[in-house]
């Protein structure tokens, strides 16, 4: 007989399960992880301005158009392509409340 200690489980079986997961966010399809509902950068034509991201849609090409609403109002441009965004802010997930 040897006076080595037992060895100690490292699975606590005795110990309640885990939280269930949280929901999976949604998926972010562009190649930048642009959705809906972020805010971007865009330089179109040498014009930089701010804009909500209102929708995404996936040309024939593979490439992204995004419909977007200028938060200035002076801005006409209500499209853009993923390589015209040059900054992101994406919109924060609350924590759902019990």
């Amino acid at each position: 007989m040897s006076d080595a200690p037992a060895q100690i489980s490292l699975l606590g079986l005795d110990e309640p399960p885990a939280a269930p997961p949280e929901p999976a966010r949604p998926q972010r399809l562009s190649s930048k992880g642009i959705a809906p509902g972020d805010l971007v950068e865009v330089d179109k034509k040498g014009r930089r301005f701010h804009a909500l991201v209102v929708s995404l849609e996936q040309r024939d090409s593979g490439r992204f158009e995004l419909s977007l609403r200028p938060l200035d109002n002076r801005i006409s441009y209500r499209s853009a392509t993923v390589r015209e965004v040059v900054g992101l802010w994406r919109r924060a997930v609350l924590p759902q409340r019990d």
